[in-house]
Order: structure tokens, then sequence, then C-alpha cells
């Protein structure tokens, strides 16, 4: 039988290392959001451009 705190450790060190995946995950959400409409128009003048022809 492995050790409980031992087992604790292990799993505080990996809730640890999630939020921090979360933090990361966020970031570029964040930043994702600020280029997304950049995206978006890039698209639709290329729609716009294949329907023309």
């Amino acid at each position: 039988m492995r050790d409980i705190y031992e087992v604790l450790r292990k799993k505080q060190a990996e809730q640890a290392q999630l939020g921090k995946q979360i933090e990361a995950l966020q970031t570029a959400a964040e930043q994702l959001r600020g280029v997304a409409h950049l995206l978006d128009d890039e698209r639709e003048e290329a729609e716009g451009a294949a329907a023309r022809g």
C-alpha cells in the first residue's frame, strides 16, 4: 500500500500543473479573441472574391 502523503503530494503536483495549463489556455484564448475578427475579415474577402469569380 502506498503512503497516503505520497499520493497527496502527487495529486497536488498534478493539480498545480493543470492550473498552469489552464492559465496558458486562457491566455491563448484571449490572444485569439484579439485576432479572430481579422481572420473573419480575410475569410469574408476570400468568399466574396470566389463568388465574383
